[in-house]
């Protein structure tokens, strides 16, 4: 029998829904639709190699969904744009990349520019939700995101 390991969300990414980012856009839309948020993987992602997997030596949950939702206050493309752009300008280290809109954005450090969108074609488009994966590193770092509907943009 597999023995089931006990897992855990990134601090980054917020587990109770009022810290990390979680509790960020939560605070900024609280009567948004949560239908397509997530953090640990289904069937599907446990068959392939995906950060809402618990990661092999401490069991944490490195990526969170994010429901879009303009109607109930939490616009997930935009929001998603805002954090590539803080990716681009140096801003965020804890990202690892954001799934948006058929788009994905590195984050620093990564394989392509940071914060720079490019065609993504996965099975899922993530037109629902959007997709923000930290790097394990940083995983636990569990200070401000400074999101808000009004963030003032960094410069590019």
């Amino acid at each position: 029998m597999a023995r089931r390991v006990a897992w855990r969300v990134a601090r980054s990414l917020g587990g109770t829904g009022k810290d990390g980012l979680l509790g960020e856009v939560n605070a900024s839309a609280p009567q948004r639709s949560k239908v397509s948020d997530g953090a640990i993987g289904d069937q599907a992602h446990n068959a392939r190699t995906s950060d809402h997997n618990p990661c092999g030596c401490c069991g944490i949950v490195c990526a969170r969904d994010f429901t879009n939702d303009p109607r109930g206050g939490f616009d997930a493309y935009a929001f998603a744009d805002w954090l590539a752009k803080r990716c681009a300008a140096g801003l965020e280290p804890r990202v690892k990349y954001i799934i948006s809109n058929r788009r994905i954005a590195s984050g620093m450090g990564q394989g392509h520019p940071a914060g720079r969108w490019r065609p993504y074609s996965g099975k899922n488009p993530h037109t629902k939700h959007t997709h923000v994966s930290v790097r394990h590193e940083h995983a636990d770092d569990a200070g401000p995101w400074s999101w808000c509907p009004r963030a003032p943009e960094p410069a590019a």
